[in-house]
C-alpha cells in the first residue's frame, strides 16, 4: 500500500499545467483514469514477484494493464473508442512528461498499445469482467518477447515486450 501511494505522489507532484487541463477537460473521466493507475500496479504487485517499476515483464504487463484499465473504468462514462481514446492521451502525456531512456520510452508506449489493443479485442468478444481481462493479459504475458534492440519492436506487433537483459 505505502508503493501505491508514493506512485501516487510521484505521478502529481510532476503534473503539468498542460496535464492539469487536460484532465479538467474530461472531469468525468479523471477518478476512472486515477483509479485505474492504482489499479495497474496493484494488479502487477498481485500477480509478479518482480518489480514493476523496473523493465521486466510485470514492466510490460503493468503498462499494459494501465492502458486496459483506464479505458476500462472511462467506458462507464463514455464509448468504448472514446474511452480507449483518452486513455492514450493521457498514458501518452504521461511519457511524455516523465521521460525515460529512448528505448524504455518505445517499450513502455509499445506495452500502452498493447493494453489498449487488447481491451478493444475482448469488449469485441463481449468480456466485460474485469477479473477476466487481467487474466487474458496475464496470460498474454507468457508470450511476452525480450528484446535487445530498438529494431526489433516492428517484428513483435502484438506482444508484450521488455528489456531481454532485464534482471529483477
Amino acid at each position: 500500500m505505502k508503493k501505491m501511494f508514493k506512485v501516487l505522489k510521484n505521478l502529481s507532484a510532476g503534473l503539468t499545467w498542460k496535464m492539469f487541463r487536460a484532465l479538467m477537460s474530461k472531469p468525468l473521466l479523471v477518478i476512472p483514469t486515477v483509479w485505474g493507475t492504482v489499479e495497474s500496479v496493484i494488479f502487477s504487485e498481485l500477480n509478479f514477484a518482480e518489480a514493476h517499476g523496473g523493465q521486466g515483464v510485470a514492466n510490460a504487463f503493468r503498462h499494459a494493464a494501465w492502458n486496459l484499465l483506464i479505458a476500462k473504468n472511462c467506458a462507464l462514462f463514455t464509448s468504448h473508442e472514446k474511452a480507449v481514446d483518452w486513455a492514450k492521451f493521457t498514458t501518452d502525456l504521461h511519457e511524455e512528461y516523465f521521460p525515460n531512456e529512448p528505448f524504455d520510452h518505445q517499450m513502455d508506449l509499445h506495452n500502452n498499445h498493447i493494453g489498449r489493443s487488447i481491451y478493444l479485442e475482448l469488449i469485441q468478444k463481449n468480456v466485460k469482467s474485469k477479473n477476466e481481462m487481467i487474466a487474458f493479459l496475464k496470460k498474454k504475458t507468457t508470450t511476452a518477447v525480450g528484446l535487445e534492440d530498438e529494431k526489433e519492436f516492428q517484428n513483435y506487433p502484438h506482444e508484450l515486450v521488455f528489456l531481454k537483459s532485464y534482471r529483477s
